[in-house]
């Protein structure tokens, strides 16, 4: 790796950890290059513009969340009931706090019509989808549906009850009782 990339790497990882636990909040580059210890010109040396600096911190940050999908869930397929109920937990589990916080931040910003972050959301929740569609023990003809549904209801309740999920508790029950009758 070359000394270029090395401090690319570095700039990202400390934006990504910023990211995580504050949000987005301001994105101005010199707000950027003060989190990531340089100076707003040198971020500008490594990266093209802010949209680059951006893109690669969230790609960053996604590919760290898929790792953490993988560890929970492990590669054996799940009936959707249980999946949910893994899903569910995964959300209230105060270690993924920060990353569902930062998911809550982009899709308010792409909802008001920001055209960067409408497709960073859409590429993160296709990528999300089509993770989940590789995990649910349904006929192929049901997975993408299924998927879609669950990751809707989990956002739902995220939505929702932002500041207290237990409020989402009676929801996601129901939604796994409707999934195991299937």
């Amino acid at each position: 790796m070359s000394k270029r990339d090395a401090k690319r790497a570095e700039i990202v990882g400390k934006l990504a950890a910023h990211f995580i636990e504050v949000g987005l909040g301001d994105t101005g580059v010199r707000r950027l290059a003060e989190v990531a210890g340089t100076s707003d010109r040198m971020l500008l040396y490594y990266f093209d513009n802010k949209e680059e600096i951006l893109a690669a911190v969230l790609g960053e940050i996604g590919g760290g969340f898929t790792d953490v999908l993988d560890a929970v869930f492990g590669t054996k397929p799940l009936k959707p009931a249980d999946a949910v109920k893994k899903i569910w937990e995964m959300v209230r589990d105060e270690a993924t706090a920060g990353q569902l916080r930062l998911w809550l931040d982009l899709s308010s910003r792409a909802s008001r019509g920001d055209p960067f972050f409408g497709a960073i959301v859409e590429q993160m929740a296709e990528g999300w989808i089509i993770w989940l569609t590789g995990m649910l023990d349904v006929s192929d003809r049901e997975k993408r549906p299924l998927a879609e549904l669950i990751m809707s209801a989990i956002d739902g309740q995220m939505v929702l009850f932002p500041t207290d999920l237990t409020k989402g508790d009676a929801a996601v029950a129901k939604l796994q009782q409707l999934l195991d009758d299937l």
